[in-house]
């Protein structure tokens, strides 16, 4: 009798402690930044963020039809043309421009065939270390179709950037192995500090530099590379330094459902350029905040398209 009540109570602790787990997953759910399976007419791959844009939509139906038109003309006004906002980047005053890049395919073929091509650069810098750069650049120069950086081709972009000026100096910027040791040693200093007095050596006075490093470090943040030059290069103004953040459509969940919202409500928007990410309405980051970590640590982003979807089947470089 005893064995078989706490038997009883055995199960129904367990039902409890699994009725609470459930409960605390959906009262706590974090969508998952891992691409799912999806339908193939679907636009957001990324699980639970769906729920993200429909959550948007409704906040935007719900305001007064004169808050609707001053957004929606905020967004029409800053999600320029790509080709255009990239013809103003490369007519504007630019001494040092960080490429914040995803160490993908996609990003990179985007770079090499589309956004390169349309900006001239007298210095490509790299994230490599620059006692390292011989292995990278002795294939890409014996002709081998691609050669991996950080895990993807990286010669169809030195190859982009020397059609536009094949007088371009290429350069690996990354911590060096004997930074790092020395470093290590001496127990202070950071690798980001380490890339920016790299880069500072590599400053030509007159020159435009191209820095194509990881989104983080290109992120204007305390401590990474970016924040260091702009704060402490005092060779070059403020205004001839900027930052942008290169993104795939679908590299991000929040981008995914900030798209989706944007074409919900009549803002169609493929392979566009923000220039100036402190022009948008704040509105987009109350409905989306961990835009704030993909937008406003960068003076521009350039979303681009990475293959065609049923709800919106623009051709690259598009707006429609």
């Amino acid at each position: 009798m005893i064995r078989g009540t706490l038997i009883v109570a055995s199960v129904l602790v367990l039902l409890g402690l699994t009725w609470i787990a459930a409960e605390w997953a959906r009262l706590h759910f974090v969508p998952s930044p891992t691409p799912i399976a999806v339908p193939v007419d679907a636009f957001v791959q990324h699980a639970g963020y769906e729920a993200t844009a429909a959550a948007a939509v409704d906040a935007f139906t719900a305001m007064p039809a004169s808050r609707q038109r001053e957004f929606v003309d905020n967004l029409r006004r800053n999600l320029g043309r790509l080709d255009e906002e990239l013809a103003r980047l490369n007519a504007s005053r630019l001494t040092i421009l960080c490429i914040g890049e995803r160490h993908l395919a996609a990003t990179r073929r985007f770079l090499a065939e589309i956004a390169l091509p349309a900006l001239a650069f007298d210095v490509l810098l790299l994230e490599a270390p620059d006692d390292e750069l011989a292995q990278i650049m002795g294939p890409i120069d014996a002709g081998v179709p691609e050669v991996a950086l950080l895990g993807e081709d990286i010669a169809a972009i030195v190859r982009s950037v020397r059609a536009t000026n094949p007088a371009v100096v290429i350069a690996g910027i990354d911590e060096s192995a004997s930074q790092k040791a020395q470093r290590v040693d001496r127990m202070s200093g950071s690798r980001d500090q380490s890339i920016a007095g790299n880069l500072r050596s590599h400053i030509r006075r007159h020159k435009r530099h191209a820095v194509l490093f990881g989104a983080l470090h290109c992120a204007d943040q305390p401590n990474w590379m970016y924040r260091r030059i702009r704060l402490g290069e005092r060779r070059v103004n403020r205004e001839e330094i900027r930052n942008v953040n290169v993104i795939g459509e679908h590299q991000d969940g929040t981008l995914e459902a900030f798209l989706d919202f944007i074409d919900a409500i009549g803002v169609q928007r493929r392979n566009f350029m923000i220039a100036d990410t402190s022009a948008l309405d704040r509105l987009i980051f109350t409905l989306f905040p961990t835009l704030t970590n993909t937008f406003l640590r960068f003076d521009a982003i350039i979303v681009f398209q990475e293959h065609p979807h049923a709800h919106s089947r623009a051709t690259l470089g598009s707006l429609e």
